[in-house]
Formats: C-alpha cells, sequence, structure tokens
C-alpha cells in the first residue's frame, strides 16, 4: 500500500525536481538528493559546490556515510588546510551526513552509523584493516579529523560531533529510532573526554524550510545610539551593543556566519600579540567602555536603512574587524556579557561597479602587513577570469562563495577559484599530483598561485580547462558503471586523466600552454578517454604491486607515479606522442 504524501512532502518533491532540473540535471536522483541535503544541512557553514562535494563520501563501501566534514572555529578543513590553521583553536566539529529519500527513518541506518564511526574515530584504527571494506575518501576525510583532533590537541578545543539524518519523512523519527541515535550519541561523545555529541533529523518540513531560508543576504543591527551620516555618499557610524554586534555576526545556531567576511582580506589569525590583547579587553571587568581601546569595525553593503532602532543592511561584508569580531564571538561562546559596553561600527554603501568598494578594503585593511596572498578575490586577474568565464565559457566564476550557487546557475557551470586552480594545475601544469594533495596552498602560496593566476596567461586557457575536465568529469561518470574505479575516488582518476590529456591532444612532451591552445577539443573523444583510462587503470595496478605505502588515494598523491604515467604515455605509440 502507497502511503499518501503530505503537502511538505509534495511541495519538497515539486522543489526536488524543479532544482534537479535547472542545478544538476546530469545527475541521478539519489545523488542530487544527497547534494541537496548535504548544501541544507551544512547551511551555516556557507560551503561552496566544491567544498560540499569535497566531503560526500557516497558509494561504495561508504560505511552508511554519505558525507563528512571537519571545521575548526568554523572553517572547513580542505586538503591542506592543516598548514593554514592557527596552533590554537576553540571548537572541532565534524558533521556527519546520512541522506535517505526514503519517506521515514529506519533504525538499521543508525545501527550502521554505531557499528562503523566508533572505529573509523579511533586513533588507533588499523587502515590495513579497513581499507578493503572502506572507500578511500571516507578514510582520508576521517583522516583529517583524526590529525586535526591531535595536531591542535595542546589548545584543549572543544571536539563537537554532529550527525545529521536527512530524509523526506512527514513526521519526527520513531521512539525507537530516536532510542537508537541517543545510544549512537552517547558512544560519539566518548571520541575525546571533552566531546559533545548530537543527533539531528531533518524531515521534509525542515528541508522546505531550509530551502525557503536561503543564503541570508539582508542582516540587523541593533544601535545604542542614533547613528551619524553625512550628505556625501551613503553611510553610517554607530555605536552598537556588544551582545547586539554578536546577535549580527552568527546565525540562528549561533554559528559563526562566515559569508560576511568574504571580503575581509585576512583570515582569523588565532593567538597573537593583538588578539590576545583585544580578548583581555572584552574579559576585563572594569567601567571602561570596550569601543575607547578598539578601532571598531568597517561594514560596505549594497543598501543600508534605519528602520526604528536598527540599521537594515542589505548583502553586508565586514571588510575590516575580523579579529575583532573573531574574538567578540570567542568572548560570548565562553558565556561573556555585554556589561553596557559598544563596538564601533561603520557601515559604507559603496556602488558595485568600479574601485570604490576594492578601495576602501585596502584603506582599512593596511594598517598591518598582509600575508601573501591576501588580497587574491579583488584583483584584477580575478575580476578579468570571471568576465571572460562568464561572457564566452558560459561558467560562472566565484569570486564570493556561493554567489552563484545561490543565483540557481548548473552546478557543474559554477567554478570556485579553488577548483580552477586544481584544474590548472592537472592540466596545464601537468601535476595531478600536487592538485591532489594540496587546495588552499595554490591560492595562498606565491609559489603556486603565480604558476596558475597570471596577466601573462591567455584567459582562454583557463575555458580551455574547464572544458577538458567537464568531458573527463563526464566520462568517468559514466565509465565507472561498468568499469568499477580503482580507489573509487573520481578525483583520482579525474587530475592524471587531465595531464595525459595534455599530451595526447597536443602530441608533444613538453607542451606550453599556447600548444593547449591550439588542440581540438573534439579530439578528447570517448575513445581516447577510454584508451587512456585504460592505461592510467593499468599504471595503478602495477603501483599497487610494488607500493607499501597504500591503496590508489595515496599512489596518485606522488610526484613518483606522475613521472611513470608521463612516461607510459610518451612511449605509447597508439597515442603518437612526437620525439
Amino acid at each position: 500500500m502507497t502511503s499518501v504524501q503530505n503537502n511538505d512532502q509534495r511541495l519538497l518533491d515539486r522543489i526536488l525536481d524543479d532544482q534537479h532540473r535547472r542545478l544538476a540535471p546530469e545527475k541521478g536522483r539519489e545523488d542530487f538528493f544527497t547534494f541537496f541535503s548535504a548544501d541544507k544541512a551544512l547551511q551555516d557553514w556557507d560551503l561552496d559546490n566544491d567544498e560540499i562535494m569535497d566531503g560526500i563520501v557516497d558509494g561504495a563501501h561508504d560505511c552508511g556515510i554519505d558525507g563528512i566534514w571537519t571545521f575548526v572555529d568554523g572553517r572547513y578543513v580542505t586538503a591542506d588546510a592543516h598548514r593554514y590553521l592557527p596552533s590554537r583553536a576553540g571548537t572541532i566539529e565534524l558533521v556527519i551526513l546520512q541522506s535517505k529519500s526514503s519517506t521515514g527513518y529506519q533504525e538499521t541506518v543508525i545501527e550502521k552509523l554505531h557499528f562503523h564511526l566508533p572505529e573509523l574515530l579511533d586513533m588507533s584504527r588499523d587502515e590495513e584493516l579497513l581499507a578493503p571494506r572502506t572507500n578511500a575518501k571516507l578514510l582520508d576525510r576521517t583522516r583529517r579529523f583524526l590529525r586535526i583532533l591531535e595536531d591542535l590537541a595542546s589548545s584543549f578545543p572543544q571536539v563537537r560531533i554532529k550527525v545529521i539524518y536527512a530524509s523526506k519523512a512527514a513526521d519526527s523519527p520513531h521512539p525507537n529510532v530516536k532510542s537508537k541515535g541517543d545510544r549512537l550519541r552517547r558512544e560519539l561523545a566518548k571520541i575525546t573526554s571533552d566531546a559533545t555529541a548530537s543527533i539531528e533529523y531533518l524531515n521534509a518540513a525542515d528541508l522546505r524550510e531550509r530551502t525557503a531560508r536561503g543564503a541570508k543576504a539582508v542582516a540587523q543591527l541593533v544601535f545604542s545610539e542614533t547613528p551619524m551620516s553625512t550628505s556625501l555618499g551613503e553611510g553610517y557610524v554607530c555605536l552598537a551593543r556588544l551582545d547586539e554586534y554578536y546577535r549580527f555576526i552568527t546565525s540562528d545556531n549561533e554559528a559563526l556566519r562566515l559569508e560576511l567576511f568574504e571580503s575581509n582580506v585576512r583570515d582569523y589569525a588565532g593567538s597573537t600579540a593583538v588578539n590576545n590583547a583585544i580578548g583581555e579587553t572584552l574579559k576585563s571587568g572594569t567601567g571602561e567602555d570596550f569601543w575607547w581601546f578598539n578601532n571598531g569595525v568597517t561594514v560596505v553593503a549594497d543598501a543600508a536603512q534605519i528602520a526604528g532602532k536598527k540599521i537594515v543592511v542589505k548583502d553586508p561584508q565586514i571588510v575590516n574587524g575580523l579579529q575583532t569580531s573573531h574574538e567578540v564571538y570567542a568572548y560570548f561562546q565562553n558565556g561573556g556579557q555585554h556589561r553596557d559596553r559598544s563596538l564601533l561600527v561603520k557601515i559604507v554603501v559603496a556602488p558595485e561597479s568600479g574601485t570604490a568598494r576594492d578601495r576602501i578594503i585596502r584603506a582599512t585593511n593596511s594598517q598591518t602587513q598582509l600575508p601573501a596572498g591576501a588580497l587574491r578575490a579583488t584583483e584584477s586577474i580575478q575580476k578579468d577570469i570571471e568576465e571572460s568565464l562568464t561572457h564566452s565559457g558560459g561558467y560562472y566564476y566565484e569570486r564570493r562563495a556561493s554567489y552563484y550557487r545561490n543565483l540557481g546557475f548548473p552546478l557543474d557551470r559554477v567554478v570556485s577559484m579553488t577548483r580552477l586552480a586544481r584544474e590548472f594545475t592537472a592540466f596545464v601544469l601537468r601535476e595531478p599530483h600536487t592538485a591532489l594533495r594540496h587546495s588552499e596552498a595554490l591560492l595562498l602560496d606565491d609559489q603556486y598561485y603565480s604558476q596558475i593566476f597570471s596577466s601573462k596567461q591567455d584567459l582562454d586557457i583557463y575555458r580551455l580547462c574547464l572544458d577538458v575536465h567537464t568531458r573527463l568529469r563526464a566520462f568517468l561518470t559514466q565509465y565507472a558503471e561498468d568499469h568499477p574505479l580503482l580507489g573509487e575516488t573520481l578525483e583520482n582518476w579525474l587530475y592524471p586523466l587531465a595531464a595525459m590529456s595534455a599530451y595526447t591532444l597536443t602530441r608533444l612532451r613538453q607542451p606550453a600552454p599556447r600548444d593547449l591552445l591550439h588542440i581540438d577539443i573534439e579530439h578528447l573523444n570517448d575513445d581516447l578517454m577510454t584508451r587512456m583510462a585504460g592505461v592510467l587503470e593499468q599504471n595503478f595496478k602495477t603501483a599497487l604491486r610494488q607500493s607499501k605505502a597504500g591503496g590508489v588515494d595515496r599512489i596518485a598523491r606522488t610526484p613518483d607515479f606522475t613521472t611513470k604515467l608521463r612516461q607510459a604515455v610518451v612511449s605509447q605509440g597508439r597515442f603518437h606522442i612526437e620525439r
């Protein structure tokens, strides 16, 4: 007997059908529901497409886990993020997702998580025993969490583990499911002595509500005294109570709203002398006001309007004051009170076009030396790439995370800075191992960044990189249906195949960017990609027989494997590589 849908379920199905058609028609319905659920579950962390996909581990040997993400002080941990994390941290969060498109919650789902998670999150785990029954991506993502846990142990961070179970259910889970969920929660709380764990159930109504909520483009700041403004341009200067500013920079669940800091040229610097001084001033029990000792924060917005005792701000960006904001956030997270103290807030409405915003960002951040790579998103090369890809390539380049996704553009056409950097590294630089091992380094380290993003590069090379990877990604998705990929992780095949394509399409042993620009993309057909996949698989198998260091996931990340793969390709007569 077919169960009757309620209104929330019917409307959710319509939303899913619409978004599936517009955003990712190439994905299967189950795969899209997993992405959709992850997007809604992680809404308060404001991840971009690539970061969401980076944590999705759904597939064979996934141990009942569809997605897993680690955050340090609200910041997502990418492949190499540990290199840029502060030596001390307040919180480490692990978010685990299980999504089922069924119309109810199942006890077996919780039981499977209860069986696998304690072993996966055990620092003394035996990876050789786990590898045959755990997919490589899941092993790597849990390894990230355990590494962060160990690296930051000396700062005694709060460890929070959250399991999110999303389904199309009409109601809350049955008491039996909740009971087993409570057992899982208690087990996960034993991961460390100071860990806390929670289980969240998202049903059809919850998923609908989060879809309607979307990304917050408007924020409200309650001020203490009437703001000052001038007739020259639009802007306000005001004092806001510390607790009201805390509400301004946090989401409904009191997570720091990282999207407010997209235009800030710095990231949080952690435990520095300046930040420690800010923290001590906040904790001070004297009657002195906080704003006397602090330069305040600067907010750039599309529009601002006073409504009663509030300033309503459209698309706010905190361009100066990130360190202060993080210290205020940490202060209240640790039980602080405002004690009638205030913060100085400047709100500037600057036109989106022109250079006013960039000049404000640079001027308000020029008081101290900037770390290398801090102004990437506002550099002219980044703006040129965005314009070029949008107008001639049909791609939407996100210098600001989630901007185009929130506008409803197809997921495979929305490109983050990190994705472009990795695909350029794999195809143009022919270093797939670097693309696999690094993410943030490609943007933050000058040695990588200057090779990838340069005004000397023809802008068409960036579109070509994306076109090649788009073809390879579609091919691998289809190919894997009949030929299960060794290592079960598509990216371990994607980047090596991109490097191989540079050789086969140019028929050159050392193709330069100008050589790549002369290729015919139509030559990258199913026959060529199938032959390249066969060579790659053969080399993976040879390396697995010879290697004692682990599986495909680790082999693909070594420069030695890249060298051997290149030799295998250029020596293959059937590829007609010139000597």
